[in-house]
């Protein structure tokens, strides 16, 4: 028995923007002609494409292309991808000097996502996180660096709409502790996750620069266990170096 699928309408506007990927610009006619859609439905589809930036028109040849929903998506995982190519020789450098586990995250919402992972050579122990796995911004080190770089305006609306429950017995849950080590990260330009995020983990981070603006950040993570004033020291100093490397060429 033929499996019956929900949403046939779907089906025509994916066929729709087929032939916009494929061709550009394209009137009603040649869409219907292409797509053996009847014209009144295409045009009833295309309005609805149009309305969430599927679809644009062009008023005056009176044809549809790919809208800037598309375009974004494009760019925006090109833009990713270049990130990590960028940035992954200049991690592997810092991770020759400190064998630790190294993170490369965008800002997504009110989240990081992890777009890259170097794991230690020669450590048995490590964190166990995974390429595309989201933090918070106030309980993770490249989470707190990203939202220091907020306008304090917008720290105040992500505060108010955002509870801050606790990851661990070290989380900051208090909005006043939270600004007052906001203020600490933006003089320091790194941020500290000391077990805030998952216990027995240490983390520094500091942001990535394009312009002024922020596009991404970077972290090393060490078991609690093996930090220590001179490791951290050693860590700030090499993670602060790579970040310059980088952001002079982005």
């Amino acid at each position: 028995m033929e499996k019956k699928l929900y949403g046939t309408v779907l089906i025509k506007a994916a066929k729709i923007i087929d032939v916009l990927s494929e061709n550009g610009e394209q009137t009603i006619q040649m869409i219907s002609q292409k797509t053996q859609i009847t014209a009144s439905t295409v045009t009833k589809i295309l309005e609805t494409l149009i309305f969430i930036s599927y679809v644009a028109k062009n008023e005056d040849t009176k044809k549809y292309r790919l809208g800037t929903k598309f375009l974004h998506y494009r760019f925006s995982k090109i833009a990713e991808q270049e990130l990590v190519d960028i940035t992954e020789p200049f991690l592997e450098e810092l991770q020759s000097k400190v064998d630790e586990t190294i993170h490369l995250a965008i800002p997504l919402k009110n989240e990081v996502v992890y777009l890259n992972k170097l794991e230690p050579k020669n450590q048995n122990i490590y964190m166990s996180s995974k390429i595309g796995m989201t933090r918070s911004l106030y309980s993770s080190g490249m989470g707190k660096i990203v939202l220091s770089s907020f306008d304090d305006k917008d720290i105040k609306e992500y505060l108010n709409n955002t509870i801050l429950e606790a990851k661990t017995s070290y989380t900051i849950t208090d909005p006043k502790d939270l600004w007052k080590e906001i203020e600490k990260m933006r003089s320091l330009g790194y941020a500290i996750d000391d077990e805030e995020q998952e216990l027995d983990c240490y983390c520094i981070a500091t942001t990535l620069k394009k312009e002024g603006k922020v596009i991404g950040a970077m972290s090393m993570s060490v078991p609690k266990f093996r930090m220590t004033s001179d490791y951290q020291s050693k860590i700030i100093r090499s993670l602060m170096e790579t970040k310059e490397k980088i952001e002079d060429i982005l």
